[in-house]
């Protein structure tokens, strides 16, 4: 645990992603406002006007390292921080621009999209932890503005952050009603991490995984609850399975899609 004594130095930083979990952080309101007295700003790409600062005391990173630039980005992002907080889907599970790796043949998957362009540099997605070492991590698409909050206060107040590790289910105030997944709808809520509060499944809507799983879970009841109630068979249940980069924690084999 590293502690922080005097007023930090944040940065928040993005690669490849929509920047989302960063418009979810605006949507403290009041509450970013104030937390913006408790620190000093040394990067936001959201915002104008920064002084250039040498060294962070905390680096909150969204999205996906693709290029080599961002590559190298990620490295002296590492290097200057003493913490290093990865946020959302793309950052902690590769994302949806992970979904490309697993079509097999990506040169022709670049001719289909970009019929003529030439040259286009096509590596593999991977996650921020497979290139540098993270501290802590954040997940949802986008995050959760509440557990961004609560976690990020607790490493200023010098304190270990967890996420327990239950799922989505246990969140869902449809537990009383008539779950998703028995009606057969394909809902991920059962093999999900939750901290989420479960929106989704709440407002009627399919939990499709974007905080990732959580640890000891039933893959393959899952699959079979997929199969009887929802009907599905293995390349549809395992294309549902690999949404948000999920491919590498479920250790999913590729799929053919043609």
């Amino acid at each position: 645990m590293i502690e922080i004594k005097r007023k930090p130095v944040i940065a928040i930083l993005s690669l490849t992603c929509c920047e989302g979990c960063q418009v979810a952080i605006f949507d403290l309101g009041e509450r970013f406002l104030e937390f913006l007295t408790k620190v000093n700003i040394g990067d936001f790409r959201l915002a104008e006007d920064l002084p250039d600062v040498d060294k962070y005391d905390i680096a909150i990173v969204e999205g996906t390292a693709i290029t080599k630039e961002q590559k190298r980005k990620l490295k002296i992002i590492r290097k200057k921080s003493k913490i290093v907080v990865a946020i959302g889907a793309c950052a902690l599970l590769g994302g949806p621009q992970e979904i490309k790796d697993y079509r097999g043949d990506k040169k022709a998957l670049i001719r289909q999209i970009y019929p003529n362009v030439r040259g286009i540099n096509n590596p593999n997605v991977k996650s921020i932890k497979e290139m540098i070492k993270v501290d802590y991590e954040i997940p949802g698409c986008p995050i959760n503005k509440e557990e961004f909050f609560r976690i990020i206060n607790e490493i200023l107040e010098n304190k270990i952050p967890k996420i327990e590790q239950k799922s989505v289910c246990e969140e869902c105030v449809r537990k009383n009603k008539m779950c998703l997944l028995l009606i057969g709808k394909p809902c991920l809520g059962a093999i999900t991490l939750a901290g989420c509060g479960a929106p989704c499944p709440k407002n009627n809507f399919l939990c499709d995984g974007c905080r990732g799983p959580k640890q000891k879970i039933n893959l393959e009841a899952m699959k079979k609850a997929l199969k009887i109630k929802c009907r599905l068979d293995d390349k549809n249940i395992e294309m549902l399975l690999q949404r948000f980069g999920k491919r590498n924690e479920l250790k999913i084999s590729d799929i053919n899609y043609k």
